[in-house]
């Protein structure tokens, strides 16, 4: 019986997935985020919001990895973290600034 019990435990240690450590992440962890291993994106996309200069740090970061990131990536801490930063960051406005002059079509 616990020959068993020591196999099963030795085999479900063995399921379990580790994530390389990621700059990017404990970046996010120093600034408050907490342990973000399990949180969802949209939990990320929430905690960043509140926080837009960490999302704009964590954005470009991102940037790099990114454009080279397999498909499974999207999947891990550092790939939900980047999607949520990225999400903050694009539905960030800034004022645009006018020089107040109107233009009129040249047809009258």
């Amino acid at each position: 019986m616990r020959t068993l019990v020591v196999v099963l435990l030795i085999v479900m240690a063995g399921c379990s997935v580790s994530e390389r450590p990621s700059a990017i992440v404990r970046k996010a962890e120093a600034a408050g985020a907490g342990d973000l291993s399990p949180a969802s994106t949209v939990a990320m996309q929430a905690w960043l919001e509140r926080h837009r200069d960490v999302a704009r740090g964590v954005d470009r970061m991102c940037a790099a990895v990114r454009a080279k990131a397999p498909a499974q990536w999207a999947d891990t801490t550092e790939g939900r973290l980047c999607t949520a930063a990225r999400s903050v960051v694009m539905s960030t406005f800034k004022p645009l600034e006018s020089d107040h002059k109107t233009y009129e079509s040249g047809l009258k």
